[in-house]
């Protein structure tokens, strides 16, 4: 057990270190920093605020026109917990793969600035780089729009109970990312924008207008 927190502590610091670097160059550079990170309650009762209306929507398109047509599993008890468990460890690892797709492609550094870790016994992935706000979007909303939209297209294909949850729990997942890319989108036009690595959130770098300080 404390070689295992050990190993973790590790892990963090190293994610740490090269954001801290990023934040002393921006700093350097002229930038002001802005703080946008939010608890893991708040990440998560916003997430789930977020989500909400994608899982009712197609719950009821469930509801009125595939049920007719579903495939309902057999699996009751703790077999249905295994289901649901495996549909989000699968999930889960994938959601934070997509982050780092989304930043690695449309990032100016690529793979080389993408760092993924496990906290809580969960993966996780942030970013070691500066990105535009488009940019890092397109790693935020990646899991929402690949893995969300698919399990709604799979509930549309093959209704059932296994579609069902893995489109609850895709949504659920990409909840607390809708609410940092509603986050994101209020920013200016050329902020930049850097993941924080170990909380829900962002830290956000605006140029001093040094004629103002003036």
């Amino acid at each position: 057990m404390a070689t295992r927190k050990k190993m973790q502590q590790s892990s963090e610091e190293a994610g740490h270190k090269p954001f801290q670097a990023l934040q002393l160059e921006l700093q350097k550079a002229g930038y002001q920093e802005q703080n946008i990170t939010f608890s893991s309650a708040r990440a998560i009762t916003l997430g789930l605020l977020c989500a909400l209306p994608f899982v009712a929507l197609w719950g009821v398109i469930y509801r009125l026109f595939l049920i007719d047509r579903a495939q309902l599993s057999d699996a009751g008890g703790s077999a249905f917990y295994i289901m649901v468990l495996i549909i989000t460890a699968v999930s889960v690892f994938v959601h934070e793969l997509l982050h780092g797709f989304g930043w690695a492609i449309f990032g100016k550094k690529g793979w080389t600035a993408i760092h993924f870790n496990i906290s809580a016994l969960m993966p996780t992935c942030t970013c070691q780089a500066a990105l535009t706000k488009r940019q890092y979007l397109a790693g935020v909303l990646a899991p929402f729009l690949v893995l969300g939209l698919g399990s709604a297209a799979f509930l549309l294909i093959y209704p059932g109970t296994v579609s069902v949850v893995t489109m609850m729990v895709n949504f659920v997942a990409a909840g607390a990312d809708l609410m940092i890319a509603i986050s994101v989108c209020r920013q200016p036009k050329d902020v930049l924008i850097a993941d924080h690595p170990s909380q829900a959130g962002y830290m956000a770098y605006s140029k001093i207008d040094v004629s103002c300080k003036k």
